[in-house]
């Protein structure tokens, strides 16, 4: 097996990362944020915030033929605490139960300011065998 890049365009300000690799069926999603196309933050609330992160994460999860169903962990990395509960409603609405396993930590500070950001592992379903 070898990894493989998965890309969804260019990797905001150019900064030298991809955003998931595939190992076999494995997928490794780097840290996502609220950034838009042009590579800049969104501003807004967590809520927003989250919304326009996890629909990035979503974003890779398709480009790379697998669906947020399988998603099997994920951390979130909250520049503030008090907004979990914000943040958790919103993450809630993107994944269907079994949620995957989940780490929330609070960091002094994210990149361009931003109040969220999310990685995960996930794998790629072999659709020959279905």
């Amino acid at each position: 097996m070898k990894k493989e890049a998965v890309k969804t365009g260019p990797a905001p300000l150019g900064l030298p990362f991809s955003p998931a690799l595939k190992y076999g069926e494995l997928l490794f999603v780097s840290g996502q944020g609220p950034i838009d196309k042009n590579g800049k933050a969104i501003s807004g609330d967590i809520k927003a915030q989250t919304k326009a992160t996890l629909e990035n994460f979503k974003r890779i999860m398709d480009a790379a033929g697998s669906s947020m169903d399988c998603v099997l962990q994920t951390t979130i990395y909250l520049k503030d605490l008090a907004e979990y509960s914000a943040m958790n409603e919103t993450y809630s609405s993107f994944f269907n139960d079994p949620k995957p396993a989940r780490t929330t930590i609070q960091v002094g500070d994210l990149l361009f300011g931003m109040k969220v950001e999310i990685q995960g592992i996930a794998y790629v379903p072999d659709r020959q065998k279905k």
